[in-house]
């Protein structure tokens, strides 16, 4: 299998290596663009890398990409390697990272008012650390452990961009969450680019009105993208 062929790719190969670390920056690239960022790819890999601003682009934006780099250098450093539960304060410190250079004061928490996305309405407020409480439940049951890893990455991505539990920050964090359990499981991170935003929106949107099929099958058909790039590259 595919999965097989990239995990037997030896770790220090340089052309892994590289490749892996273009699809760093580029996955931070198309998660910020696909909520409306303007940052280029090289404009962001220019902020990371010298920790300077790029004049003339919004500080927000800039606060957005360090916010992501920030948040998957801690899912690197921590969950990935960690076995067994993420628990709810995971999830937060990764929004608090995700959020924390825009918005200190709603990062790292949960919202308290509420939110209306597309036709879908979230859980009202109070009901949220309910719902995260069940989702964190879920997240370390033998059900959802026994699935598929991609099929157990898709819904937890769907489930917790269903609860919308931040005021800001729900895909992002939602994207990344995603592809810890899909590390955990020995796959590589996965990146939905920007040019698939109408798509994803759709599936998710399908997924809401009680079919979350095709929103399984977005996913898995990104994931046999990046496995794709990785052998290819490799």
């Amino acid at each position: 299998s595919k999965v097989k062929k990239v995990m037997s790719i030896p770790k220090g190969n340089s052309a892994l290596r590289r490749v892996m670390e273009e699809s760093y920056y580029h996955h931070i690239y198309h998660t910020v663009a696909i909520e409306g960022n303007t940052l280029s790819l090289s404009e962001i890999r220019h902020i990371i890398e010298t920790r300077y601003a790029v004049p003339g682009k919004s500080l927000e934006e800039q606060n957005e990409v360090i916010g992501m780099h920030a948040a998957m250098t801690y899912i690197n450093n921590t969950l990935v390697s960690r076995i067994g539960s993420v628990t709810i304060s995971d999830i937060l410190e990764i929004h608090r990272r995700v959020l924390g250079y825009v918005d200190p004061v709603e990062a790292g928490r949960f919202r308290s008012n509420q939110v209306f996305v597309g036709h879908h309405i979230p859980p009202h407020p109070k009901d949220v650390e309910k719902h995260m409480r069940e989702f964190v439940l879920w997240l370390n049951s033998d059900e959802a452990i026994s699935l598929h890893p991609v099929e157990f990455a898709a819904l937890a991505h769907y489930k917790l961009v269903y609860i919308h539990p931040f005021v800001d920050g729900n895909g992002r964090t939602s994207r990344l969450l995603m592809n810890v359990i899909l590390m955990q499981a020995g796959y590589p991170p996965v990146t939905i680019r920007k040019e698939q935003r109408s798509e994803y929106y759709h599936v998710l949107e399908l997924a809401n009105e009680g079919d979350v099929r095709p929103f399984i099958r977005f996913i898995a058909k990104c994931t046999e993208s990046t496995l794709d790039l990785l052998i290819i590259a490799t």
